[in-house]
């Protein structure tokens, strides 16, 4: 077998596999749509964060600004405000992402006891 062939056919394979992942299964189109729906989740706790939460907390922080808390450190500082930005959120996202699993586990939940009952009940048309 010439090695020409020996490399192009799992290439060929390869090729194969990768368009019926990309085109075929709609798996490129529902990272898509993640990556948008993410984006857009993100630009909401963004907002609730900086255009709501913070502002309630700025007259707490002694400088008035939460995000330009900062602790001096040798020739520079450290950006406690803005680890606190980003660790509130953290916690924003996770508490929204465990609402919205909570959510879909407790429908799937009863979808599934509902198809379990229609299951178990007799059929009503039946002859007999």
């Amino acid at each position: 077998m010439d090695p020409s062939q020996q490399f192009g056919m799992p290439f060929r394979r390869w090729l194969r596999e990768f368009k019926e992942f990309f085109f075929q299964k709609g798996n490129a189109l529902n990272l898509a749509i993640a990556v948008v729906v993410g984006t857009q989740f993100q630009q909401i706790v963004d907002a609730i964060s900086k255009d709501l939460l913070m502002p309630l907390l700025n007259p707490l922080v002694r400088g008035g600004s939460w995000q330009s808390l900062a602790i001096p450190y040798f020739d520079g500082e450290l950006a406690i405000g803005k680890i606190l930005d980003v660790m509130l959120n953290s916690l924003l996202v996770g508490w929204a992402l465990f609402f919205i699993i909570k959510a879909i586990n407790r429908t799937e939940r009863i979808a599934s006891s509902g198809v379990e009952q229609l299951r178990g009940q007799p059929a009503e048309n039946s002859d007999s």
